[in-house]
């Protein structure tokens, strides 16, 4: 696989990657994301320790032995960050944790703390921090609910208890985000379970909450999976009987059974799997006979049967674990910077802006960097988003003259100080409108078209950042034609709320996009706090916030959070704006979301605040300033999607 600034900065920060810690033979790898550590496990004649890795990049030749586990084991579980992974549990109750040294996988893994309980037939996920190992079987027949938390910077302790499933079970398995771990399937004799539960990792400490379940019943499966999606693979259904069977849940949809994909090249059970953003391997298993066959799913090509990789692992063997250098660190959204372009200047009528400020995440109290008058044209009333080398700023108003607009200009985040090059325009005019995408495309919702007698338009326009000098392709439209609603999303769907019709009714409304089937109209699926129009959203890979916006004649600062995994619940009011404030913009990355500018008529602000998403309950923190006063602005950033 080759790694480009597209797929794998998007993955992890220029620091992590500079502070890799490669040596040896691993001098000639691009980084550790590029391989899979498959360790432990039960073949004829019994347990063995062995640790296989397999080169992602070429991985139709037999895996290398790399050094071991600290004893033979099987049926145990595993996870890991940048720089380690973690082996923890095993057959028959077994509580050591080993930890292998992605940088000298040759020498045999140190052990480190324990988990909480001696057990096997666990399952295990994590994100950069912390490793979470769920489930399994303490003693036959006595099977537990319980969660153990490894501290991956302080290993050599004890895992701490944290909550538990919803209900005990055994020979499950897991996979899991930044931000949440699913644990699905799983037996307790004699019944096979399809339930899927899922930990919210900053809230670990309660019992994790039931989701949709896998669409059968199954033990002994494998999962991996990326930013979007988990995939569960194989497994024994009740009979017994083995199945090749696929199933994906969308992180974001949870709550519908899991789909069911392409099938594994055969039916098998006990295996092990892992993966990067791309792909996801299953290695190992019985099938009847213990095999070392490894299997390839492409995520992208997810209905299609698996490819068989040939014979991958050095040994034959079925009960092993499965980890990778990419497995959590690819899901961090890196992006560093803000753009907040174009607005309307104070004054008895408002002047059009094109000058863009930038933010620096890292030193966000200083005034925003001005980076010259570099949109095309002067406007407000704009929308913007972009990807992780581009930000695409559309449609807008101008004034003097007025102008309607449905001109797009594209400013290159690593030369942005150059005037903006005009692409490709909108299908129609569109002013008040909003804009969310993911890496590949961008969708701009809703506008108005003319504001005496007002127009609005239901009409969702697409541009495909890899041919942007052609005129956006209209998609499916929306429920309401309306404007002044805000959008955000992740990598596979936008949700956008609020706005204003043609007969002055604000909505509440949230609606949802699915970005793989774009024609269609899009879906409702919650409502805000309150109705409101001209507001501003931003958000992470798992949830967005609303802030600002106005119901009427005032403005207001309440914050609305919905939760993308579970967007028909209610919507959950988190903390304040500290000025209230409506047509202002916002943009953010996995941890912080800058909302600036607005106006609380007649006082427009070049004030920015940010939410801090993991305590998003206590109001926003004042930050620096724009380097104007300015409403009607649109915002982006160069932080990956989803």
């Amino acid at each position: 696989m080759t790694i480009n600034n597209n797929n794998i900065f998007g993955l992890f920060t220029l620091n992590e990657a500079r502070g890799s810690r490669l040596t040896g033979d691993w001098l000639n790898k691009e980084f550790v994301a590029n391989y899979g550590w498959f360790g432990g496990g039960f073949t004829t004649p019994g347990n063995v320790s062995t640790v296989d890795r397999i080169d992602f990049s070429n991985d139709s030749v037999t895996a290398q032995s790399r050094g071991s586990l600290s004893s033979i084991n099987r049926s145990l579980s595993a996870t890991g960050n940048s720089n380690y992974g973690w082996f923890g549990g095993g057959f028959p109750s077994i509580s050591t944790v080993n930890r292998i040294d992605f940088s000298n996988d040759s020498a045999t893994a140190s052990v480190r703390g324990s988990l909480n309980l001696a057990k096997a037939d666990l399952a295990s996920t994590g994100n950069s921090n912390y490793g979470w190992f769920g489930g399994g079987s303490i003693a036959t027949p006595a099977v537990v609910s319980t969660v153990d938390r490894i501290d991956f910077s302080n290993d050599s302790s004890i895992a701490s208890p944290r909550g538990s499933l919803s209900l005990a079970r055994e020979r499950l398995s897991s996979v899991g985000n930044s931000n949440y771990g699913w644990f699905g399937g799983g037996y307790i004799a004699p019944t096979v379970y399809s339930t899927v539960d899922r930990i919210d990792f900053s809230n670990d400490f309660a019992i994790l909450t039931p989701r949709s379940p896998l669409s059968l019943a199954r033990q002994k499966s494998a999962a991996t999976g990326n930013s979007n999606y988990g995939w569960f693979g194989g497994g024994l259904i009740p009979g017994p009987a083995t199945v090749s069977t696929v199933n994906r849940i969308d992180f974001s949809n949870d709550s519908v059974t899991a789909s069911v994909r392409g099938p594994l090249v055969s039916a098998k059970a006990t295996m092990a799997a892992t993966g990067n953003s791309n792909y996801g391997w299953f290695g190992g298993a019985e099938s009847p006979s213990f095999v070392a066959t490894v299997d390839r799913i492409d995520f992208s090509n997810d209905t299609s049967t698996a490819s068989p990789r040939g014979e991958a692992l050095s040994q034959a063997r079925g009960n092993l674990a499965a980890t990778s250098g990419v497995l959590n660190i690819r899901r961090q959204k890196a992006g560093n910077y803000g753009w907040f372009g174009g607005g309307s200047a104070p004054g008895p009528q408002p002047t059009s802006r094109s000058s863009v400020d930038r933010i620096d995440f890292s030193n966000d109290s200083s005034t925003a960097s001005p980076r010259g008058n570099i949109l095309s044209a002067a406007r407000y009333n704009l929308a913007a988003t972009g990807n992780s080398n581009y930000g695409w700023f559309g449609g807008g108003y101008s004034f003097p003259p007025a102008t309607r607009h449905l001109l797009v200009d594209r400013i290159d985040f690593s030369n942005d100080s150059a005037t903006a090059s005009v692409r490709g325009p909108l299908s129609t005019i569109k002013m008040n409108s909003t804009a969310t995408g993911n890496s590949n495309y961008s969708w701009f919702f809703g506008g108005m078209i003319t504001i005496s007698p007002r127009t609005t338009t239901a009409i969702v326009d697409r541009i495909d950042f890899s041919n942007d000098s052609a005129t956006a392709s209209p998609r499916g439209p929306l429920i309401v034609s309306k404007y002044g609603l805000a959008a955000t999303g992740n990598s596979n769907y936008g949700w956008f709320a609020g706005g204003d019709d043609n007969s002055f009714v604000v909505y509440s409304r949230i609606d949802r996009i699915d970005f793989s089937n774009d024609n269609g109209t899009a879906s409702l699926r919650s409502v805000l706090s309150g109705s409101k129009y001209n507001l501003a959203a931003t958000g992470n890979s798992n949830y967005g916030w609303f802030g600002g916006g106005t119901p009427g004649p005032g403005s207001i600062s309440k914050i609305d959070r919905i939760d993308f995994s579970n967007d028909t619940a209610g919507i959950l009011s988190r903390g304040l704006l500290n000025v209230a404030r409506r047509n202002l913009a916002a943009t953010g990355n996995s941890n912080y979301g800058w909302f600036g500018g607005g106006d609380a008529f007649p006082t427009r602000y070049s004030t920015v605040e940010r939410i801090n998403f993991s305590n998003d309950s206590i109001s926003a923190l004042p930050r620096g300033l724009l380097n104007t006063e300015k409403s009607g602005l649109a915002a982006t950033s160069n932080t990956p999607i989803g």
